[in-house]
């Protein structure tokens, strides 16, 4: 199997055209102010304390920053990669210019790969200005950045197996809009249909509880990460809950980039 690289022209003119951009600029000054105005809003409340040898009055306001830097920040991450990647291919067929590419001598595997680099380094991009809010999160105490660093990558993890699942989507739609609902319908039934229909399963056929978690629940979006955020590796679970889901995204990225190679062939001009 060909994998994606950096040298694909089709990445290299996406990277051109998403740059010139403005929404992109604006949804990175969102990310960046809308923590920064919860941080000086925690601040006020944040209880004093009288020695900063042994402690550091912004322990709280850490916790709620790390907090809704990763969890804020990462659902909006999931849910942007999701819509940014649903139109990156039907988007060319609305502006006629997939025949061009689709005529060129790159393969189709060769244009879902640009297409789908093009979209990881988006949503690398966005979740890189993150990064800032937990160091200070440190900074300011009580959250070690070994374990928010951790949970920020399977942040990135999961927007990567949705921008990859959504581009698929993109590639059998002929239109935006039907891209853009199919994977708005995708994922309502990842996470909400599947923990809810789980969980009613379990209550009547009485399963094992980590076999029935590792089947509903841990593969959501944001479920490992808050197990690392909020307990690590200890426990009964341990590790189980990270590996389960980055399983689960792993195979729903190969399908993702399977499904639009597969569109990408059924386009004859």
């Amino acid at each position: 199997m060909n994998r994606p690289t950096f040298d694909n022209p089709v990445y290299r003119l996406d990277l051109r055209v998403r740059v010139r951009e403005r929404r992109l600029w604006v949804l990175a000054l969102f990310f960046l102010l809308v923590p920064l105005a919860l941080s000086m809003l925690a601040l006020p409340v944040v209880d004093t304390v009288s020695s900063l040898a042994h402690a550091t009055p912004y322990t709280d306001a850490a916790g709620m920053l790390a907090g809704f830097a990763l969890f804020g920040h990462g659902a909006l991450l999931v849910l942007l990669s999701a819509l940014a990647a649903a139109q990156r291919i039907s988007q060319e067929r609305e502006r006629r210019t997939l025949p061009a590419l689709v005529n060129s001598p790159l393969s189709a595997a060769r244009i879902a790969d640009g297409k789908l680099l093009g979209a990881w380094t988006f949503d690398l991009w966005l979740a890189t200005l993150t990064l800032p809010f937990l160091a200070v999160a440190t900074l300011w105490g009580g959250v070690s950045f070994g374990r928010l660093l951790l949970a920020w990558a399977l942040n990135v993890a999961a927007a990567f197996a949705v921008s990859s699942f959504a581009l698929g989507l993109s590639g059998l739609f002929g239109r935006s809009l039907s891209a853009y609902l199919a994977t708005g319908a995708a994922l309502f039934l990842w996470c909400v249909v599947v923990p809810i229909a789980g969980a009613m399963a379990c209550g009547m056929l009485d399963l094992n509880g980590d076999t029935a978690f590792a089947v509903t629940l841990w593969h959501l979006p944001l479920a490992p990460q808050a197990w690392v955020f909020s307990e690590g590796f200890g426990g009964s679970v341990g590790a189980l809950m990270p590996c389960v889901g980055l399983a689960v995204w792993f195979a729903i990225g190969f399908a993702g980039r399977a499904l639009a190679i597969r569109g990408l062939r059924r386009e004859v001009f």
